[in-house]
C-alpha cells in the first residue's frame, strides 16, 4: 500500500473519489487504521495541503480511534 512508502497522493485521491457516504466512510477508517500504524504519510498531506479538510477528516478519525488530540 503507498501509504506505507509515506505516499499520501494515493490516500487524497483514494477519499476524493469516495462520493457516496458508505465508500467514504470505509476509506476514510480504512485511511485512519493505517495512519495509526504510520503517521509520516499523513503528516507529509496535512503539510502539503493545510487546508484539506479530507486529510483533517483522517487526523480526526486517527485521534478519535486512538484518544489523542
Amino acid at each position: 500500500m503507498a501509504t506505507l512508502r509515506d505516499e499520501w497522493r494515493p490516500a487524497a485521491d483514494a477519499m476524493a473519489s469516495a462520493r457516496h457516504w458508505e465508500r467514504r466512510a470505509y476509506v476514510l477508517l480504512s485511511l485512519a487504521l493505517d495512519a495509526a500504524r504510520r503517521l509520516d504519510w499523513l503528516s507529509s498531506w496535512l503539510r502539503a495541503r493545510p487546508g484539506d479538510g479530507d486529510a483533517r477528516a483522517v487526523q480526526c478519525a486517527v485521534e478519535t480511534l486512538h484518544g489523542t488530540g
